[in-house]
């Protein structure tokens, strides 16, 4: 058994685990929907305008637009941590507002990922789900903080 820090919680209890099990399941049917429904709204608005050109042209064009959708997910995520960084973002509240400039940020990552899994062909809430079953209650840090 590895040694955990003690200020690490103890594993969950087998019905934790089964509660948080079920959860990512009631999420991971939704996943379909919005990944369709994310990449369907991005091409209405012209968002990946030349996108296809672009695959065509190159040998590795499939590559670079792939490269280019996940460089705007880090995007997405440098703009919250930015958020997180500010001395003006409370980060001690109960519940944040959906307007805030943090949960937007997040709000993004998430649109941005559901469209690029949907482009990809990946069933993201299958993948939530293999995902979370190979890791929900297992302690997996390694010793280190985070």
């Amino acid at each position: 058994m590895t040694d955990r820090p003690a200020d690490v919680p103890a594993i969950p209890s087998e019905e934790e685990r089964a509660q948080t099990m079920h959860h990512i399941r009631e999420l991971a049917r939704a996943l379909p929907d919005a990944q369709r429904s994310a990449h369907a709204y991005a091409r209405s608005i012209g968002l990946f305008t030349g996108a296809k050109e672009v695959e065509k042209a190159h040998p590795s064009g499939r590559a670079y637009v792939v490269a280019t959708k996940l460089a705007l997910i880090h995007s997405e995520v440098t703009e919250a941590l930015l958020e997180v960084r500010s001395r003006d973002t409370d980060l001690d509240l109960p519940v944040r507002p959906a307007d805030d400039p943090l949960s937007a940020e997040l709000a993004d990552i998430m649109l941005r990922t559901l469209e690029l899994a949907e482009d990809l062909g990946i069933d993201l809430g299958a993948a939530l789900e293999a995902k979370a079953a190979d890791t929900v209650g297992r302690y997996r840090h390694g010793g280190v903080r985070f």
